[in-house]
C-alpha cells in the first residue's frame, strides 16, 4: 500500500481491540470506522464494514495480534480504500469553467462510484469529495499542518477555490468476514442488531424487528431501516439516514454501502444486494461534457406529451354532449371545418410547447459547450505533450549529433595518426575540475532489454540489468587526451567513488530492497530509481528560501553527486566523506539541512545519502535517529524518513564505502 497513506493511517489513534477473528467481529459489531492491521496486511473499516483489505488477505487476521486505529472521519477509510485499490481519472475540469457544486450535482444524481480530488495548482490544501452508494462525503486538508475539515465546511473550502479537478472512477469491494468463533459473542448477546434478513436465532427477520437481548424492541439510539448491522451481511447501512438515498415511492431506506445499482428508483423496489456488480451510471463517454457526465437521462432528452403533436379538440374523448347522433353523425362530423383544420400548433398549450422546446435547445446547447470545452482542454493537454516530448527529442538528437561529430573527429585522428608516429595532443586535469565538468546519462545497449523500468517490476535479474545499462559520459573539457593523476580520464572517472556509487545505487539496490521485502518501507526511493535519467558530479541544485519577511530568494546548494530526472528536478542527492577518521555529526548535518531545502522546493525528491569511505560515529548516528523521529517513538511508517509535511519529505540513508563495495547502515534492511 502507499506510503503515503500508511503514514495518514499510522497517525490516528488506536484502541484496544482483541486478537484474532473475535476482534474484526468486536470492530464490526461497534460500527467502527478506521483501519486495522496485523503489522503486515491492511483492512479499512466504515461503521463496521470492511471495505478493503490490502497487502494480504482477511484470512491473515484469524489468529493474528491486532492493532485498530480510529479514523478521525468516517470519510477517509472509504477515500483511502479506493486509492490504495486504484482508479482511472475519468475527466479533468478547471473550476472557473465548470464549478465543484456543478459536477457534485451531477455525480450525485448518477450514483457516481470514486471521488473527485482537487489538489493541483491549489496551495491552500487538499480537497476530496467521496461518492458511495448516492451520498457524497467531503474532506480536506488545508493549511501547513494540513488541518482536517469534513462536511459542509470542507465542500464550501473546496467549491471557492481555483483549481483543476480530477473525477477518478474507483471501485469499493467489501470483504466478508471469517465464520464468527464458537462460543464467542454474537451481535444480538453484545446488544447490537444483526443483519437484515436473520434475525438472532437465525430467522428471517429484518434489521429493526431485531434488537438487543430479547430480539423485540428495537435499538432507542438507532434510526429506522439505518442500523448498523455488522460483518458479512448484505445491503447494510454505512450510517445513512432513513430513506436517505430513496428516489421513488414505495422504496426502502437504502444503505450507504449498498452498489450503485441498490439504489431505489421506483415505486415497490426492495433493498438490493450489497454484492451486486457497481453500475454507476457513468460510461466511458459521458465524460465528454459535465451535461453528459451523470449518465442519468436527462428529463429533456425523454420524449414528452409536448414533443408529440398536439392534441386538438376533435382528438380527445367524446363527452356525453359529443356522443353520436341518432343519424350515426360523431363528434368530429358536428366540429366546425375551420376548427378541424387548424394546424397542430393552433392548440391551446403551443406556448408552453414552443417554452420547451427552447429549453431543449438551451440545454442542448449548453452540452456542446461544455463537450466544445472539454475537448479544448484535452487537444491542449495533448498540445503540451507533444510540445515536451518534442524538446526532449530536440535535446537528444543535438547530443546525438555531438557524439556523432566526436566520433567522426575520432575517426579521423585515427586514420591520420596510422600515418604518423605522433601521440595525441596531452592536457593534465585536477581531480576536481575534471568531476565537476562531468555529467553522465543512463542509457542501454538495447532500450528493449534489461532497464530500470522493468527491474522495479521484478522483470529481469540484476545481471541482466548490469549486462545492459551504460553510463555514457559529457564533458566541459576535450576528454580526448586528458589525463587525471596519470591517469587517461575515462580510467580515472570509472575508478571514483561517485561513479562505482552510481552504479551500485542503479543496479544494486533495487534488488537488496526486492530481497527483503521493504519496497513498502522505502517506497519513496525504491520509486524513484526508475526515473533517473542523468547524474551530475559536483551538481548544484537551486532552491527558494523564504525569510522571516515574506521574501523570497533563490540560492544554490551543492552535493557531490545529484541524480535527475528528464526534467532535471533532482531525485536523489550524495555526499561524500573520504576522511580515514570516523565520520562524526557534523558530517551528516549539512547535508541534511541541504536536503531539506531541496524537498521544499522539489517534491518528487526522494532520498539524501551520506557516503564514508570510513565508518559513522556514535554522535553520527544520534543526529540520523533524531532527523528521522526513530525508535519506539516513531509515527511514520517509512524506514529512515525525514518527514516535513505530509506530501514532503525523503529518506536518509548512511553508507559505508569498503573494499570497492557499498553497504547500506541506515536503514538496516
Amino acid at each position: 500500500m502507499d506510503g503515503e497513506i500508511l503514514d495518514a493511517v499510522t497517525e490516528w489513534g488506536t484502541r484496544s481491540v482483541s486478537d484474532g477473528v473475535s476482534g474484526l467481529y468486536e470492530l464490526a459489531d461497534g460500527e467502527f470506522s478506521g483501519a486495522v492491521t496485523d503489522g503486515t496486511a491492511w483492512a479499512f473499516v466504515l461503521n463496521g464494514r470492511f471495505v478493503g483489505v490490502f497487502d494480504g488477505t482477511i484470512e491473515d487476521f484469524e489468529d493474528a495480534s491486532l492493532t485498530a486505529h480510529t479514523a478521525p472521519d468516517m470519510s477517509l477509510p472509504l477515500l483511502y480504500a479506493m486509492q490504495a485499490r486504484g482508479g482511472e481519472v475519468r475527466g479533468q475540469y478547471y473550476s472557473n469553467e465548470t464549478s465543484l457544486s456543478e459536477i457534485d450535482d451531477t455525480l450525485s444524481a448518477g450514483n457516481f462510484v470514486g471521488y473527485v480530488e482537487l489538489s493541483e495548482n491549489v496551495l491552500s490544501g487538499d480537497y476530496y469529495v467521496v461518492y458511495y452508494g448516492g451520498r457524497s462525503l467531503p474532506v480536506a486538508f488545508v493549511g501547513n499542518n494540513d488541518r482536517l475539515l469534513s462536511g459542509d465546511e470542507a465542500f464550501e473550502r473546496a467549491d471557492d477555490e481555483v483549481g483543476i479537478y480530477s473525477v477518478v472512477d474507483a471501485d469499493v469491494e467489501v470483504v466478508d468476514l471469517p465464520e464468527r468463533p464458537e462460543g464467542s459473542e454474537s451481535a444480538s448477546d453484545a446488544g447490537v442488531a444483526v443483519a437484515p434478513g436473520a434475525d438472532a436465532d437465525g430467522e428471517s427477520g429484518s434489521a429493526t424487528e431485531v434488537a438487543a437481548n430479547d430480539g423485540d424492541a428495537e435499538r432507542p439510539d438507532a434510526e429506522p431501516d439505518a442500523v448498523s448491522t455488522g460483518a458479512g451481511s448484505d445491503a447494510e447501512s454505512l450510517d445513512a439516514e432513513p430513506d436517505a438515498v430513496s428516489t421513488g415511492a414505495g422504496s426502502d431506506a437504502e444503505s450507504l454501502d449498498a452498489e450503485p445499482d441498490a439504489v431505489s428508483t421506483g415505486a415497490g423496489s426492495d433493498t438490493e444486494s450489497l454484492d451486486a456488480e457497481p453500475d454507476t451510471g457513468v460510461t466511458d463517454t459521458d465524460f465528454g461534457s459535465l451535461g453528459e457526465m451523470s449518465g442519468v437521462e436527462d428529463a429533456s432528452d425523454t420524449p414528452a406529451a409536448d414533443d408529440e403533436p398536439p392534441v386538438s379538440g376533435t382528438e380527445t374523448a367524446a363527452s356525453p354532449s359529443e356522443t353520436p347522433d341518432e343519424s350515426g353523425g360523431d363528434a368530429e362530423a358536428e366540429t366546425p371545418s375551420d376548427e378541424r383544420e387548424a394546424p397542430p400548433d393552433s392548440t391551446g398549450g403551443d406556448a408552453e410547447t414552443v417554452s420547451d422546446h427552447e429549453a431543449d435547445d438551451l440545454d442542448r446547447l449548453r452540452r456542446e459547450l461544455d463537450a466544445a470545452r472539454a475537448a479544448k482542454a484535452e487537444v491542449e493537454a495533448e498540445r503540451d505533450r507533444i510540445a515536451s516530448e518534442r524538446d526532449e527529442l530536440s535535446e537528444e538528437v543535438e547530443r546525438l549529433r555531438d557524439r556523432v561529430a566526436s566520433l567522426e573527429s575520432e575517426i579521423e585522428r585515427l586514420e591520420a595518426g596510422a600515418d604518423s608516429d605522433e601521440a595525441p595532443p596531452e592536457r593534465t586535469l585536477a581531480p576536481d575540475e575534471a568531476r565537476s565538468g562531468t555529467n553522465m546519462f543512463v542509457r542501454y545497449e538495447d532500450s528493449a532489454g534489461a532497464t530500470l523500468e522493468r527491474a522495479a517490476q521484478g522483470r529481469v535479474s540484476e545481471t541482466e540489468l548490469r549486462d545492459n545499462l551504460r553510463l555514457d559520459y559529457h564533458t566541459a573539457f576535450e576528454a580526448e587526451g586528458a589525463r587525471v593523476d596519470g591517469q587517461s580520464f575515462e580510467a580515472f572517472l570509472r575508478g571514483t567513488p561517485e561513479y562505482r556509487f552510481a552504479e551500485w545505487l542503479l543496479t544494486a539496490v533495487t534488488y537488496e530492497i526486492r530481497r527483503t521485502d521493504t519496497r513498502a518501507d522505502l517506497s519513496k526511493l525504491y520509486e524513484a530509481i526508475e526515473a533517473v535519467d542523468r547524474i551530475d558530479l559536483d551538481g548544484e541544485v537551486d532552491v527558494t528560501v523564504e525569510d522571516a519577511a515574506d521574501e523570497t530568494t533563490t540560492t544554490s546548494v551543492t552535493f557531490d553527486v545529484v541524480f535527475r530526472d528528464k526534467m532535471g528536478d533532482p531525485l536523489f542527492a550524495a555526499a561524500f566523506d573520504d576522511s580515514r577518521d570516523p565520520t562524526r555529526a557534523s558530517a551528516i548535518e549539512s547535508p541534511l539541512t541541504d536536503a531539506r531545502s531541496v524537498s521544499d522546493a522539489v517534491p518528487a525528491f526522494a532520498a539524501t545519502f551520506v557516503v564514508t569511505t570510513s565508518f559513522f560515529d556514535a554522535d553520527a548516528m544520534e543526529v540520523a535517529v533524531g532527523a528521522t523521529r526513530g525508535g519506539l517513538f516513531s509515527r511514520s511508517s517509512r524506514k529512515s524518513y525525514v518527514k516535513l509535511s505530509r506530501k514532503s519529505g525523503f529518506h536518509l540513508c548512511l553508507v559505508e564505502a569498503r573494499d570497492e563495495d557499498f553497504f547500506l547502515t541506515v536503514p538496516d534492511l
